[in-house]
Parts: C-alpha cells; sequence; structure tokens
C-alpha cells in the first residue's frame, strides 16, 4: 500500500482519491477493499492535514483484516505526510485503534 500526498494549504479539509487495480480482484473485492479504506480515512479525517491524497493498493490488500489494513494504512499516512513536512511534528496519533 502506498499513499501520496500533495499539500494544498487552499483547502479546508483533506480530499482522498482510492486507485485499486484489477490485479486486486474482481470488482467485488476491489469495491469491498474500497469500502474498507474509505472507512479507516473516515475514522481519521479530523486528524489528516488538509491537502490531496491518493491511496493505491497492492494486490495483498484483500488479505489483510480490517485491523491490519487500518494498521498498514495509518503507516502509509504517517509516511507521506512526513515526506510532505520532513522535520514537522506528526498530526497523526500513533496508535491506529
Amino acid at each position: 500500500m502506498s499513499i501520496s500526498f500533495l499539500d494544498r494549504p487552499d483547502q479546508d479539509r483533506p480530499e482522498v482519491a482510492f486507485a485499486v487495480n484489477r490485479k486486486v480482484g474482481n470488482a467485488v473485492v476491489r469495491n469491498r477493499l474500497r469500502r474498507r479504506m474509505r472507512a479507516i480515512v473516515t475514522e481519521r479525517a479530523a486528524e489528516l492535514p488538509a491537502g490531496a491524497y491518493l491511496v493505491h493498493c497492492d494486490p495483498t490488500g484483500p488479505s489483510l483484516d480490517f485491523h491490519e489494513l487500518k494498521v498498514a494504512m495509518s503507516q502509509a499516512l504517517e509516511k507521506a505526510t512526513n515526506r510532505a513536512h520532513p522535520g514537522a511534528p506528526s498530526t497523526l496519533s500513533g496508535d491506529p485503534r
């Protein structure tokens, strides 16, 4: 899983797009994964810096249970936002639960 972040100070909230390739599975599998990722982002929306996010999931995504997916997304979000603001204190909580 990877997340790209584009800092957009002119936006007042985060905007998130999901890219789930057909290699991940059929439409049912891809949509289920997208719904799970959307739920995780919705839980964390208040913590996310304003900007544009692109969440790309690889074919291992559907094999993760919800907690594992949440941890993977938290780590990817942390990495993406830290890359955009090196040295800045993290705005994301360390506990993915």
